[in-house]
């Protein structure tokens, strides 16, 4: 069995995997996109403004699908944002998850779609609001064969466990239960949830960290593996916008993607995720979970940048 053994620092430069298994399914984001007309939302003119001395506001997400997917899932909704909100928005390809950390904590980005943890970590470090978020809860959990002798947590340390790599929610989740770098399993890196239950199955590692939902469609009541531990549960990933965007167009925002025309301009992205309709969001949802950053590259001690600096 050939294993990788990485540590928390060296996990945090490398490729993230995406949150959701939808994303790796061939052709899931090549789709196309409504976008908005000018004045289809009501509360807009349709005014776009973004030259002269006025700088487009920056919209990004990470990086999870080639980059012709990425064009194709957010550069519309930059334009219908650019409609509600009067002002200019360009989509930022982040190219990887190096540059997208990076950018974040040094505040470039003004609005951004993401997991919990990033959400909550600009809310506290950058003043950042969430406006809406997917609807369906997270909860992982990390699971082991029927049968094997583990019966804590702990009894993982040092143990090869599947997992996509960090800052995956689930990756974090668990390394963030192990008080110490020495004693925290070693990761058998793999890309999408498949992958992590085949590679317990398959006899790869001893462990694996799955999203509850996912376990039970993989199970499907066969009962093949016993939970070790459960998450908290955590919000799902939510559109913010930082304090560059004024709080009364950030109200538009979101009145805006939550109106009809919004949720039919992020249809394919929210279908990408199995989620349903985007709901609103607030501080609350995502308040404590920026912890779960601390030991990744950039994040640690707040990042770069602080909101006077913003």
């Amino acid at each position: 069995m050939r294993v990788q053994v990485i540590s928390s620092f060296v996990i945090s430069a490398m490729s993230f995997a995406a949150i959701n298994p939808a994303m790796a399914k061939p052709g899931a984001l090549d789709v196309s996109y409504l976008a908005a007309p000018p004045g289809a939302l009501g509360g807009s003119s349709g005014r776009v403004t973004g030259g002269g001395d006025s700088k487009p506001w920056i919209f990004t997400a990470p990086p999870r699908g080639t980059r012709a997917q990425q064009k194709a899932m957010y550069t519309p909704i930059a334009r219908f944002l650019s409609h509600a909100a009067g002002h200019k928005v360009v989509y930022r390809e982040p190219g990887n998850w190096l540059s997208y950390s990076r950018a974040m904590t040094e505040g470039k980005d003004d609005i951004v779609f993401d997991g919990p943890h990033f959400t909550s970590w600009r809310d506290r470090y950058l003043g950042d609001m969430p406006l809406v978020r997917l609807p369906e809860p997270f909860v992982f959990a990390v699971v082991v064969r029927r049968g094997e002798r583990f019966t804590k947590l702990s009894q993982l340390a040092g143990r090869p466990v599947c997992a996509n790599s960090p800052p995956n929610l689930g990756t974090l989740s668990l390394l963030s239960q192990f008080s110490y770098i020495t004693r925290q399993p070693y990761l058998v890196v793999v890309h999408g949830w498949p992958a992590s239950y085949k590679g317990l199955m398959d006899k790869r590692c001893e462990a694996t960290v799955l999203p509850i939902a996912n376990l039970k469609l993989y199970e499907k009541g066969r009962h093949t593996v016993r939970t070790l531990y459960r998450t908290p549960v955590y919000p799902n990933q939510a559109i913010s916008a930082g304090p560059r965007v004024p709080a009364g167009v950030q109200a538009r925002i979101r009145a805006a993607l939550l109106s009809p025309a919004g949720q039919a301009v992020t249809r394919t992205l929210r279908h990408a995720y199995g989620a349903g309709r985007f709901v609103p969001a607030n501080r609350r949802d995502y308040a404590g979970l920026s912890h779960l950053l601390n030991n990744t590259l950039y994040f640690s001690g707040g990042g770069q940048v602080g909101l006077a600096q913003r």
